[in-house]
């Protein structure tokens, strides 16, 4: 063989292996973010104490739409509240999930627990952190601030 075709096989197979790696990876991070169940209508339980479904990037996701939400809501910083517990299902609507989100805090040495539950709307990928809730119940609602107040 000349060293032209060395060359030609040796840089096609470079561009070819880049191209790969590329796909691969956009694959990886599309799977890790995908939104699980997302056009189902199928009522399935994804994250609760008992059943894990989602990856780690997929629960990071759902425990920041709840904080989100709650911030969002009832305008509370949630700095000073630590996570607890998650519990998601996907509910029988197309892109919609129900989520409880349960968070603690501490007042004057004694530790309190605040449960939110909310249906959240997402896009296919979790990664994107635009998504819409309804349904909002929140025990934080007695902190929340309120311009509203009658004086």
């Amino acid at each position: 063989m000349n060293k032209k075709k060395i060359a030609i096989i040796s840089l096609s197979s470079i561009v070819a292996l880049l191209i790969l790696v590329a796909v691969g990876y956009k694959t990886y991070d599309w799977y890790i973010w995908r939104a699980p169940s997302y056009n189902s209508t199928k009522k399935e339980v994804l994250l609760s104490s008992k059943v894990d479904k989602l990856s780690d990037q997929q629960e990071e996701a759902f425990y920041d739409y709840a904080r989100g939400a709650i911030e969002g809501k009832l305008n509370i910083n949630m700095e000073n509240l630590d996570d607890a517990s998650l519990y998601v299902e996907k509910t029988n609507k197309k892109h919609v999930y129900y989520v409880e989100y349960t968070c603690k805090g501490e007042l004057l040495g004694t530790t309190f627990k605040y449960k939110t539950k909310l249906n959240i709307k997402t896009k296919p990928s979790l990664k994107d952190d635009h998504f819409s809730y309804n349904n909002f119940e929140s025990d934080l609602t007695n902190f929340a601030s309120s311009d509203d107040d009658d004086y």
